[in-house]
């Protein structure tokens, strides 16, 4: 051991990731016993709480379980491909009821009401514990809850204190199950991330991280302000406060099960919560000789030409990625037409998609999950999974760049411009191959049987899918313009912005094309912008060049935003990444330090700051950062593997540091992924082109009506 560290050293322990007990391989855990008829109990809230109860009667929550098709279909299949006794790793979110009466892992039949209750009351008013692992991890207080008499004000105190512990009123009520993995414990060969809500949101200014994006101010926000707005309290609801309630419709993007229900009042609602939340914009025009029209509006149009588009789209408002939740199973789609000035089509991508489902043109803002042999898995199988070969979903305040390569027609002529460009971000809650055989199952023996247990569980999965709107723009190419183009949402210097925001994103030969955006948006702020709009701009262009190497015309650009927007929390970490970027790894741990007060639950930001202080040989501050990250993401490998490599630098007992190097092994990507992902490209058609970052459809030609 190394003399110079104090003795205590040897006490040191590794953090190391939980695992489940009882219920295993859910991470879930209770007090004390705890049964099913008691957590499924609705009806005695339903006395006092009539507003609260009819709005989650509405929700996803209230149709979690196997009343759920969609879910009984996968889970189903999980339980027949792998074990009953391993989708308990399902269940410690969706089957509550089932889970602590220990029916997991006997036959589900469609009489057990059980499997009809969802995520009822109890389950979140009794969380008296969360955890950030995932899988279910966080604890139910078994102690009986008091059902205070009326008007009795010290048993209305008592019964509040049980039900709305303080963990009720942070972000962790909803961690432990919005966030997931898979491992060897939940049938997969390897680990590997799931579905996950939180670390997006975390690693945002939503959660107080300002550090990956010098933006907007922006208020901060955890998951109840945006699915649980206050909503009058109709029904006299006794926890009502100024006549509202905190919604309990947890109003998200399930459209379809708002179809299922026919309830189009929720349908309405949740349409209404999608629109705007993410934008599309036609951006630029590249034209054949490389030259660019920046904003697309006006780009001259030669006939026999062949132009990109470049469309940029934007996660506006969502606080996780857009689209979020399953994102495998997503379907949310871009799709352009090429009109001329008599509305006439002559191109277009996307268009085929509502109907397929496999549009070989439409853009799609979704995950790819790959079995061994590289091809998707469509329908939620999720012990078939082997890696993520790329993944088109949007962080918070992301914006991606997507090209459409456009052949001019070589006959077309004046009286046909200007030309209509529009691009249009449709949603739809699943995707089409999981649909059909969730409709399958709905229509067999079993699914009908499940239909017919309760009225409430009537859902039918082969009602058509709603699709909605998000977002449409339009750009007029070529002459009379002028006459035909409507003033856009936002301001000249913003688009260009965030057309350079986007080619950001691209691979490293490419980024660079980020930039006459920036300069063009610099310009314009340059004009009449106001200080942190300038900033803004500067940063980005700060970035560009950190991710080319360009480490001193970074700190250039950092230096102008700190003059217009001193003590950013983003220009000290915009400074780390440059000096990161050509590992000049001390000064890089300094600027990152600086950062640090900002940081909040950000494991990116711990990432990177322990990554620069052990590479300076600072083994003890890597330790440090590598404990802040792994507080919030207790499986990160890189985290975990810093920490043990940090133990055993700083002599830490033999045991601990070999415990920590042991859950890094379990977590470490595995060997396979890249075979996996080499095998998509070279056997799937347009997988190759998928994993490009910013890549290139080309637009179906069409003859004019």
């Amino acid at each position: 051991m190394n003399p110079v560290f104090p003795a205590v050293i040897l006490a040191w322990q590794a953090l190391l990731p939980r695992g489940g007990e009882r219920f295993a391989p859910s991470l879930l855990e209770t007090t004390g016993l705890l049964r099913g008829a008691e957590i499924g109990e609705v009806e005695k809230c339903a006395g006092c709480h009539a507003d609260v109860v009819t709005q989650w009667r509405t929700s996803s929550h209230a149709f979690a379980s196997f009343n759920n098709p969609v879910y009984r279909t996968s889970i189903d299949t999980f339980r027949a491909e792998v074990s009953p006794a391993k989708s308990k790793f399902c269940g410690g979110c969706h089957d509550l009821a089932l889970m602590l009466d220990g029916a997991m892992e006997a036959a589900i039949e469609p009489s057990d009401e059980r499997a009809h209750q969802g995520i009822t009351c109890r389950v979140c008013h009794s969380v008296a514990h969360d955890r950030p692992d995932g899988n279910g991890s966080y604890t139910l207080d078994a102690s009986p809850i008091p059902i205070p008499p009326k008007g009795d004000v010290q048993a209305t105190r008592a019964h509040v204190a049980r039900v709305a512990p303080p963990e009720l009123r942070t972000f962790g009520m909803c961690q432990g199950c919005h966030r997931a993995f898979l491992d060897a414990s939940t049938g997969n060969t390897h680990h590997l991330i799931g579905q996950d809500d939180v670390t997006p949101w975390q690693r945002s200014a939503y959660a107080g991280s300002e550090l990956h994006l010098l933006d907007e101010e922006l208020p901060a926000q955890d998951c109840r302000s945006c699915h649980m707005p206050k909503e009058e309290a109709i029904l006299g609801d006794v926890a009502a406060t100024e006549g509202k309630v905190a919604s309990h419709r947890f109003l998200g993007a399930h459209t379809w099960l708002a179809a299922m229900r026919n309830d189009k009042g929720t349908l309405e609602r949740t349409q209404a919560f999608l629109k705007g939340v993410a934008s599309v914009d036609v951006a630029a025009v590249v034209h054949q000789d490389g030259s660019r029209t920046l904003p697309a509006d006006g780009a001259e149009v030669t006939p026999g030409e062949r132009l990109f588009l470049d469309v940029v789209v934007r996660n506006r408002h969502a606080g996780h990625r857009f689209p979020g939740g399953v994102m495998d199973a997503q379907d949310t789609w871009i799709e352009v037409t090429v009109r001329d000035a008599e509305g006439a089509l002559l191109a277009e991508a996307g268009g085929e998609q509502a109907e397929s489902g496999e549009d070989p043109t439409a853009h799609r803002l979704r995950s790819m999950m790959a079995g061994e042999d590289g091809k998707a898995v469509e329908e939620r199988q999720t012990n078939r999974f082997r890696a993520g070969v790329f993944n088109h979903t949007l962080q918070p305040r992301e914006a991606t760049v997507v090209q459409y390569a456009f052949q001019v027609p070589k006959d077309l002529d004046d009286s046909a411009l200007p030309l209509q460009v529009t691009a249009r971000l449709v949603h739809r809650t699943r995707s089409l191959p999981l649909q059909r055989v969730a409709c399958e199952a709905s229509r067999s023996p079993r699914g009908k049987a499940f239909r017919s247990k309760l009225a409430r569980s009537d859902l039918d999965a082969c009602v058509a899918q709603p699709l909605t709107e998000i977002d449409a723009s339009t750009a007029y190419l070529g002459t009379g313009w002028e006459a035909r183009g409507e003033s856009h949402p936002l301001p000249e210097w913003q688009r260009l912005y965030e057309h350079g925001l986007g080619w950001l994103h691209a691979v490293q030969e490419r980024a660079g094309e980020a930039r006459p955006s920036l300069m063009r948006a610099l310009d314009e702020v340059d004009e009449d912008g106001t200080d942190r709009e300038k900033a803004m701009v500067f940063s980005a262009l700060g970035t560009l060049a950190a991710r080319q190497g360009r480490v001193d015309e970074a700190m250039a650009w950092a230096a102008r935003a700190e003059q217009v927007l001193p003590n950013h929390p983003a220009i000290a970490y915009l400074r780390g990444l440059a000096n990161a970027e050509v590992w000049r790894w001390p000064t890089a741990a300094k600027w990152f330090a600086e950062a640090l007060p900002a940081a909040g639950y950000d494991d990116r930001f711990f990432l990177d700051l322990a990554l620069a202080r052990g590479s300076a040989g600072d083994d003890l501050g890597a330790l440090s950062a590598s404990w802040m990250g792994l507080s919030v993401q207790p499986r990160d490998a890189d985290l975990l593997r810093i920490q043990a490599l940090s133990l055993g630098a700083l002599g830490a007992r033999v045991s601990e540091v070999a415990r920590a190097e042991e859950a890094y092994g379990r977590v470490f990507p595995a060997d396979m992924i890249p075979g996996v992902r080499a095998k998509c490209s070279a056997k799937v058609p347009g997988c190759a082109n998928e994993r490009i970052p910013v890549h290139a459809h080309t637009l179906r030609t069409k003859s004019p009506l």
